[in-house]
């Protein structure tokens, strides 16, 4: 099974809570710093991974704007780091000299379709709100607007459903946590992987234990 978590509210209540109006992996806009394909570390005061899109939004005159994902490698805010797959900023649980272990949060729209709580059906976007069709279409009606305007309309929307999956690193793709996935990896000797979960008792629910696959498998290529 893949480890995966599916949530009205995300976090417990009290905590911080991702909306439609507030797609964002975290409460508020933080300090940190991008690391790019040339290798150069750029420090922002104020970062945010969209949850729409993946990508990495920050702040410039008050204007929410989007960094290149095209030659964003690594993002760090606090004490997180986040890696590029696909596109996509990945949270990453765990880093070993060769390896990582991921974890992919996307909004599950599916999920959000079939739940009766008012989610918009609407095709365009509201300037307050982002509708279901908007969210699905990973169109990011953030970008190049002003905070200010963004952070006075977070408390109309409604709570986002997310699904969050554990994975491994592997050639520049997510692989999910789970026995089926890994053997499906191209190039892999499946006889010998298969000797090592069993020799080894991998348990795909155990952070752990992915290092010490993601570890193996970097060391087949």
């Amino acid at each position: 099974m893949v480890a995966v978590l599916l949530c009205l509210s995300g976090i417990p209540t009290g905590a911080y809570t991702p909306t439609t109006s507030w797609p964002y992996a975290y409460e508020t806009f933080s300090p940190g710093s991008i690391l790019t394909r040339q290798g150069t570390r750029i420090d922002y005061d104020r970062l945010n991974v969209s949850l729409v899109s993946g990508r990495v939004h920050y702040v410039e005159d008050g204007v929410i704007m989007q960094a290149d994902p095209n030659s964003t490698v690594m993002l760090e805010i606090g004490d997180e780091l986040y890696r590029n797959v696909g596109g996509r900023m990945t949270r990453v649980l765990k880093e070993t000299d060769r390896a990582m272990v991921l974890l992919s949060v996307t909004i599950d729209t599916d999920a959000m379709s079939s739940a009766d709580i008012g989610y918009g059906k609407s095709s365009v976007a509201s300037t307050s709100n982002l509708s279901l069709t908007a969210i699905s279409s990973g169109m990011d009606y953030s970008v190049n607007r002003s905070l200010d305007d963004l952070t006075a309309e977070r408390s109309h929307g409604e709570p986002l459903v997310l699904r969050e999956v554990r994975g491994v690193y592997y050639k520049g793709a997510f692989v999910p946590a789970t026995r089926s996935d890994v053997l499906k990896v191209p190039g892999i000797d499946k006889d010998a992987v298969k000797r090592f979960l069993k020799e080894n008792k991998i348990k795909f629910n155990n952070i752990d234990d992915l290092a010490v696959l993601a570890d193996y498998l970097c060391a087949m290529e």
